[in-house]
């Protein structure tokens, strides 16, 4: 600054000069900026630290309390269960004198009548949908009875019983062995090739 208040006669170092001071002054900002921003990120950093703090010190009073909460918990719970335990009314009738490893036999006859009721369901079902078809054939002897002349009512109707004749002998004849004609051993058959004609079903 003192080189640039002095008047050269040479204009080139009179610029020369001039450019020297310019770059003292921006390094003389540059440093005062670079100064600030150290304060200011080391302000951050200070903040920063004490909220860190604050944060640890909430934490850990928050696991103290569901520590000092959890132990309550569970001596109310303990001491639940003994008063549980303790009254006469709450004890298991200890005459008969059976337990949950001896009931074997009872489990194994409780699965083997759990197997028949499955069985009879099955079996109540089908006979059900069997009924539901035959009403079925007497529905559309009923809409066909009604869609043509009266002369050819008894036709229709003869018809509809005849459907009915052939179908339960078709079905007795083919259409159970290939709905349930299949092997008992797990396999992957589209229809099944047991029991033609009812032969075989009662085994």
């Amino acid at each position: 600054l003192a080189c640039s208040c002095l008047r050269p006669r040479h204009p080139t170092l009179a610029a020369g000069m001039a450019a020297r001071s310019l770059a003292g002054v921006a390094l003389i900002g540059l440093a005062i900026g670079v100064l600030s921003v150290e304060q200011d990120a080391s302000s951050k950093l200070q903040a920063f630290e004490v909220e860190f703090a604050h944060f640890k010190k909430e934490a850990a009073l928050e696991r103290q309390r569901l520590a000092d909460t959890s132990a309550k918990t569970k001596a109310a719970l303990l001491e639940r269960i003994q008063k549980l335990e303790a009254a006469e009314h709450r004890r298991l009738d200890a005459s008969q004198g059976t337990s949950i490893a001896s009931n074997t036999a009872g489990w194994t006859a409780n699965a083997e009548a759990i197997a028949n009721l499955q069985s009879a369901t099955n079996h109540t079902w089908l006979l059900l949908c069997g009924a539901l078809v035959m009403f079925m054939q007497a529905g559309f002897a009923m809409v066909e009875s009604g869609c043509c002349r009266a002369k050819n009512v008894q036709n229709i109707l003869m018809k509809n019983l005849v459907d009915v004749c052939i179908g339960t002998m078709c079905w007795w004849a083919v259409g159970w062995t290939l709905a349930y004609g299949i092997a008992d051993e797990p396999n992957n058959a589209f229809a099944g090739d047991k029991q033609f004609f009812g032969m075989g079903f009662t085994e």
